[in-house]
């Protein structure tokens, strides 16, 4: 007989079958993001980011991953969406009232949490994760669907809810167990990155003073005990990777680390030991960044965060913008800043970007974040 109070009891009707599909695509979301967590949080070298889920500087999942809600009691957020998603289909496909009351008030629940986590993202992290998102419609469509077209009252029964901690309860208790592994292999890449790097040839100190300084804990360069070099083409997609990493390293190190830039374009228009046309706009781009020294961490970020939209006509909208005359474009000083930036990379025999150059030790290529400050925190201690 058909109740007309329920969404679920009456078999696989239609409406039931996109409450089932709905819940399947929460499964999904929440898996991929889960994932995310672990690659961005447990990374184990170099990887490409993911075209799902880092569009764009506003379109990213990393911000959301990296954030105070992004984790909850030490589990990634996204494990409670496949958790959700997990008792959607339990709903669906076993059918008493009781479990899709409880279900019900559980997706009420869910959608809450989800309108906060969306003004969270907006208001404070000012970006949206596309998969995030993603979950979020599904959840408010699924929610829509059981406050709509069930007539169950909102409430708990205790067997159910039970139930549903158990459900809970068994991906937490996996999770715990992963990320207590994945710690014990982080703590193990992290010594063996200290080990490579202690006995990487000690170069020595700069003999050459950078005008631009991304940030400065002393007066002078070689007073702070951390002091990294960085050798970086705005055109280089890897060198954008270290620009961004800069922000994680100043806001742990803040008192105690000099970060100076070094234009090395792979551009041969000014850069004589590039061989062929590499990167055609990164000579231009580095004058436009050595335009005015006082603007130089503003208009160096904005360029690597539109890095896919440098030419040359976007190069003399950014002068605008940043009230920089074009003319640094051509002008003989600004030219020859460039040039002794690229002359200092001589002294550690350069041929690629991003270099850096830690404490007189020379790092080729980019280290994940994760494994690059216990290499500075194991300097600090030798201090």
């Amino acid at each position: 007989m058909e109740n007309k109070n329920s969404l679920t009891c009456n078999g696989l009707t239609p409406l039931n079958f996109l409450s089932l599909c709905l819940s399947i695509g929460m499964i999904f979301v929440g898996v991929y993001l889960t994932n995310h967590f672990f690659d961005t949080v447990y990374p184990t070298g170099i990887t490409g980011e993911s075209t799902l889920c880092n569009i764009s500087d506003f379109w990213g999942c990393d911000k959301a991953t990296l954030s105070p809600l992004g984790v909850i009691a030490g589990m990634p957020t996204s494990i409670f969406g496949v958790v959700m998603g997990i008792i959607g289909v339990l709903t669906s496909l076993t059918r008493p009232l009781k479990i899709e009351q409880v279900t019900k008030t559980a997706l009420l629940i869910n959608f809450v949490a989800c309108v906060i986590l969306f003004i969270y993202s907006l208001a404070v992290l000012k970006s949206l994760c596309p998969m995030c998102t993603a979950y979020y419609i599904l959840s408010a469509f699924l929610f829509f669907l059981y406050h709509k077209y069930s007539s169950l009252p909102y409430g708990l029964d205790l067997r159910v809810a039970s139930l549903f901690l158990v459900i809970l309860l068994v991906p937490l208790v996996f999770m715990n167990y992963k990320i207590s592994v994945k710690e014990g292999e982080k703590a193990s890449l992290a010594n063996s990155y200290v080990a490579q790097f202690n006995s990487l040839k000690n170069y020595g100190p700069p003999t050459y003073i950078s005008d631009y300084k991304i940030h400065m804990a002393s007066e002078k360069f070689a007073d702070a005990p951390l002091r990294i070099t960085v050798f970086s083409d705005f055109q280089c997609p890897y060198c954008k990777v270290v620009a961004e990493q800069m922000p994680e390293l100043v806001s742990e190190f803040k008192d105690k680390i000099n970060i100076q830039y070094m234009f090395y374009p792979l551009d041969p228009s000014c850069n004589k030991e590039m061989k062929g046309g590499l990167h055609a706009h990164a000579c231009n781009a580095a004058y436009l960044a050595a335009c005015e020294q006082e603007k130089f961490v503003k208009v160096h970020d904005y360029i690597f965060q539109k890095q896919n939209e440098i030419n040359s006509e976007n190069l003399k909208l950014w002068a605008k913008k940043f009230e920089l005359s074009e003319s640094c474009l051509k002008d003989e000083n600004i030219q020859d800043k460039v040039q002794q930036t690229l002359n200092a990379g001589t002294q550690y025999n350069l041929r690629s970007t991003p270099t850096m150059i830690i404490n007189g030790r020379k790092i080729e290529g980019v280290i994940p974040s994760v494994h690059l400050k216990p290499i500075l925190r194991s300097l600090l201690k030798n201090e």
